[in-house]
């Protein structure tokens, strides 16, 4: 046989090939939702496992001091936010041990020496291993020198650190726990800046004063703090025990989602700032937003170096960056009510899985709460809506009565 007659009978013919590529197109276009779709679990997953450890660490964290800590809290004020964190830090950086991370707690629960700070103890004592990775973070970056001087005359930061906004200057704040980031969340962390994180905690169904400490002087409105808004498992100053949530912890949502800023105008990655009248009617703050997105005009309230907001630093623990309350469903806008002030508003959990967020529950369950999950008053334009001091049902259903640890409502959570 020639052969130009047996290259001939190999050859493909231009129908035969359209028909081999669009065979390998429809595999292909059934392919890759289903890996898509593999993708997303596996990410959902991965964030659920996060939840658990967080969860763990606040049970460790309880059998180690008998109480959870605040949701904001810390060391100080004093007059200068470099000599102290000004009471601002987040529980997250308190259970900060008890999720595998001595050696960062160890640099920060020590006095930090720029210069020297690999020589000083990690942990309780120098028997605790190092991190290579915290290590090799730690001496990339070069912060300022510290406010304080000691007997040999070197500066120095204090134990506990700067206020979690001077993160410019103190490196431990800029280290971003691997714990607390959902891989969903592509959105990297600033250069320099503080470290985000893609995990809030519940600080209850209140919106009148709920981020202050209760009872605390509030110059600029001409009283003190409401007592009766902070009904979460975490608040702002207080330190609360298991014993205190008679809901059950299986009942009381501890830990929720959020996603970071990217600099787009995503409902779900900011606060929208200066909103009023949603204590009254909560249903304002969906009319602050069309199609998932901040309506052109309604100003972003941002952390204050500017570049970010919703998760925007894991360390402080103002409810506008690590804090949600249960008001309205997951995934809808968050406003605050002040212009100068952080503390109070509807600031909503959040997530980038289709359609749900993922909450911790305080006995360390984790539940996908969907988009659509009752939320009683919230959504309707009603009024005389704010909780009242514990135990009252919360008026905003069944995602209400999970964020209030005594509230002692009928509802089971869905």
């Amino acid at each position: 046989m020639p052969m130009s007659e047996r290259s001939s009978k190999y050859r493909f013919s231009i129908l035969q090939l359209l028909v081999v590529l669009t065979a390998v197109g429809v595999l292909l276009a059934l392919l890759l939702p289903a890996i898509t779709t593999t993708r997303e679990a596996a990410r959902l997953m991965s964030c659920g496992n996060n939840l658990r450890q967080i969860g763990l660490g606040f049970h460790n964290y309880h059998s180690a001091y008998k109480q959870l800590p605040p949701a904001c809290g810390g060391t100080g004020p004093t007059s200068k936010d470099s000599c102290s964190n000004q009471c601002r830090l987040s529980a997250l950086v308190a259970i900060s041990c008890f999720i595998e991370s001595s050696p960062f707690w160890g640099c920060v629960s020590n006095p930090y020496y720029p210069e020297e700070w690999a020589s000083l103890p990690i942990g309780p004592s120098e028997a605790v291993k190092r991190s290579p990775y915290f290590d090799a973070f730690m001496a990339e970056r070069s912060g300022a020198a510290g406010p304080l001087v000691d007997s040999s005359n070197q500066r120095y930061f204090p134990a506990m650190g700067p206020a979690p906004w001077r993160a410019k200057d103190y490196p431990p704040w800029q280290y971003g726990q691997p714990t607390y980031h959902c891989p969903a969340d592509q959105n990297p962390s600033p250069n320099g800046r503080a470290a985000f994180s893609n995990y809030v905690l519940c600080y209850g169904d209140g919106i009148v004063d709920v981020g202050y400490v209760p009872g605390e002087p509030l110059s600029f409105r001409g009283r003190n703090a409401s007592s009766g808004n902070q009904r979460g498992i975490f608040a702002n100053g207080v330190n609360v025990r298991f014993d205190d949530v008679t809901d059950g912890l299986a009942n009381t949502a501890m830990v929720g989602e959020t996603v970071t800023f990217n600099g787009n105008r995503d409902v779900r990655r900011s606060v929208a700032a200066n909103i009023a009248g949603i204590a009254e009617t909560p249903s304002l703050c969906l009319k602050v937003a069309s199609r998932g997105n901040y309506s052109d005009g309604i100003v972003l309230r941002m952390t204050p170096d500017g570049v970010a907001s919703r998760g925007g630093n894991w360390a402080d623990g103002a409810i506008t960056w690590t804090g949600f309350n249960t008001v309205l469903p997951p995934n809808s806008p968050s406003c605050d009510r002040e212009s100068k002030h952080h503390f109070d508003g509807i600031f909503s959990t959040a997530s980038l899985h289709r359609d749900i967020a993922q909450v911790l529950m305080a006995d360390g369950s984790v539940k996908a709460i969907s988009n659509s999950i009752d939320t009683g008053a919230a959504g309707r334009s009603a009024s005389n809506v704010l909780p009242h001091e514990l135990p009252t049902e919360s008026p905003f259903g069944v995602w209400g009565a999970m964020g209030t640890r005594s509230g002692e409502e009928s509802i089971q959570p869905q």
